[in-house]
């Protein structure tokens, strides 16, 4: 308890603030939550079963309608008078009479049937044993005599008998015509099994199951599921073991058709789905308790920023001023204590502020005057005058080498100091490397050869300035300087690809190992130009672009220099 007591003694003020919030009022906010969030979870589920329960009813409803329209077709070919007299009239030999009736008065009554109602598949009168048979409406008793189902229907009196069958996807139903004197005579009318139990098809999209039972025996059974339900096995003793088992992976819904057709339906899906179903309005609820908490720590957060905001001003410019910041931007005209206290704060600034100024702005003012005596020394005016000066005295004394010399020295601090810019077009580092190279052949009486291929259009492109010169002198010193064999051979290379240009220095020297190779644009390289070239590129534009190099000993090295395409538009900003 202590170890709390020191703790909460030792938060600053705005989290004690939200602690109090915390414990006074997000904390049972937070408890009531829980409590609806869960409440409403179960109305929502306890929704969602009773309209699985209710597509179910209304599925096993257009099924018992339609059943009772069968039944009352039934009824009327039943007791039809036309029918009775057109089936039981003694016809003996006289085929046209027969045909007669049967065309004129039979066969419309009953083909109208099918016709009317397209789900219907067939419609037969079984009559006595000794009429004639008509196409698939008429024919003798005897031809169903051995059928399972005749003796339930003399059974059954006058009532109708329906028999279903799943693995033939028949339903049918069959009933006596009473009204037949001393003759037997049995009414047959099959429907469309699919047809008839679409409802059952149609209640959801997916992930759910259905199954009807007549007797309890499996009739008919539908289920469409996803992964992981879709591979598992659903029949008839399986439906009965999930339901039976009283498990809550399932829900289980059912319902009875009519007592006189003895229907029994079922409807079954996963409650993981059902929680899919209820999931939106559960984020939404969800949602709105967030907002809710947030909207109350916004206010609080604004409440406690009035509260306590002059005191975290007061700390930060303490530790701003810590750090060497003298800007004290918190004042008060308050007269209490914390007033008092940045007003003496500020005033003790200030004080400190005056004094530092006085030694700084004294300070600045000597490394002002060492600058522009620096810079005076190595004005390049000067430089440039004492180079054409000492060019006119070669050019009198008829010293043609000092006078090219003195030029090409002249043109290439020109370019390389190209008046304090950093970026130049290509055109100009050409040109700088041109004099370099002409100093450089004259050094060395002309031992090597130079080549260059650049590609006229890369002119206009901007490049860092002196980029290829410390690479040439690199190429040089430690190419084909220490080339014992042959004739020295230094190719300037550039082209482009894409939105990318590439310049490259290829020597014929000495070459070098690849680990060494590796080194040289690292820290761990002894020399500095090379890597400074790479350093440069790097931090302009980037850790994707620079210098690659590749070498071999006794064949030479090649470095390519990797940079972007920037076309010379009134240059870059140095």
């Amino acid at each position: 308890m202590k170890k709390i007591y020191r703790w909460i003694k030792d938060l600053k003020l705005r989290n004690k603030l939200y602690l109090i919030y915390l414990a006074a009022g997000l904390l049972p906010m937070l408890i009531v939550g829980i409590y609806c969030y869960h409440f409403v979870n179960q109305l929502l589920v306890e929704r969602e079963v009773k309209n699985l329960q209710n597509s179910l009813n209304q599925a096993m409803g257009v099924v018992n309608n339609q059943l009772t329209i069968y039944e009352n077709m039934s009824d009327y070919l039943a007791f039809n008078q036309a029918i009775l007299q057109t089936v039981s009239y003694p016809y003996e030999d006289n085929y046209y009479e027969m045909y007669n009736q049967f065309s004129t008065v039979f066969d419309p009554m009953v083909t109208s049937l099918k016709y009317l109602h397209n789900d219907i598949k067939q419609v037969t009168i079984y009559a006595r044993n000794d009429i004639e048979r008509h196409d698939t409406t008429l024919a003798p008793i005897t031809d169903i005599e051995k059928e399972p189902w005749f003796a339930q229907l003399a059974a059954n009196n006058n009532k109708i008998l329906w028999v279903m069958d799943k693995s033939q996807k028949k339903v049918f139903c069959v009933r006596n015509m009473p009204q037949l004197q001393g003759e037997s005579g049995v009414i047959y009318i099959e429907v469309d099994y699919d047809k008839l139990f679409e409802p059952f098809t149609q209640m959801l999209d997916e992930n759910y199951g259905v199954y009807v039972q007549k007797n309890d025996k499996m009739i008919f059974d539908y289920n469409v599921f996803k992964k992981p339900y879709d591979e598992m096995d659903f029949s008839e003793k399986n439906i009965t073991s999930l339901k039976t088992a009283n498990d809550s992976e399932f829900i289980f819904v059912d319902c009875d058709s009519k007592e006189e057709i003895g229907l029994h339906a079922g409807l079954y899906r996963p409650t993981s789905q059902i929680e899919t179903t209820i999931r939106p309005m559960m984020k939404t609820m969800v949602l709105i308790y967030v907002i809710s908490i947030i909207a109350a720590i916004m206010l609080l957060t604004q409440l406690t920023r009035i509260i306590v905001k002059n005191i975290e001003k007061l700390t930060q410019n303490m530790k701003d001023v810590k750090r060497g910041n003298l800007e004290v931007t918190v004042v008060s005209d308050s007269q209490d204590e914390i007033g008092e206290l940045i007003q003496g704060f500020g005033d003790m600034v200030e004080r400190i502020k005056t004094l530092i100024e006085e030694v700084y702005e004294g300070k600045i003012s000597l490394k002002e005057y060492e600058m522009k005596a620096l810079q005076a020394q190595i004005n390049p005016h000067f430089l440039y005058n004492s180079l054409s000066l000492i060019n006119w005295k070669a050019i009198e004394a008829n010293e043609k080498d000092i006078s090219k010399i003195t030029l090409a020295l002249s043109k290439f601090y020109r370019t390389a100091l190209n008046k304090g810019n950093n970026v130049l077009p290509l055109e100009d580092e050409i040109s700088n490397v041109k004099s370099y190279l002409d100093i450089q052949l004259m050094m060395h009486d002309y031992e090597f050869d130079v080549e260059m291929d650049i590609d006229e259009r890369m002119y206009y492109y901007d490049t860092p300035n002196l980029i290829l010169q410390p690479l040439i002198e690199n190429a040089i010193d430690h190419g084909v300087d220490l080339k014992t064999e042959g004739r020295g051979k230094i190719i300037i290379r550039g082209w482009s690809e894409g939105e990318t240009m590439y310049l490259s220095v290829e020597d014929n020297g000495v070459g070098m190992e690849e680990e060494v190779a590796k080194t040289i644009i690292t820290q761990k390289s002894k020399g500095y130009g090379v890597r400074n070239v790479n350093e440069r590129i790097k931090l302009i534009y980037g850790q994707e672009y620079g210098l690659d190099i590749k070498s071999k000993v006794g064949e030479g090295t090649t470095i390519t220099v990797k940079l972007p395409i920037v076309i010379r538009k009134g240059g870059l900003n140095p």
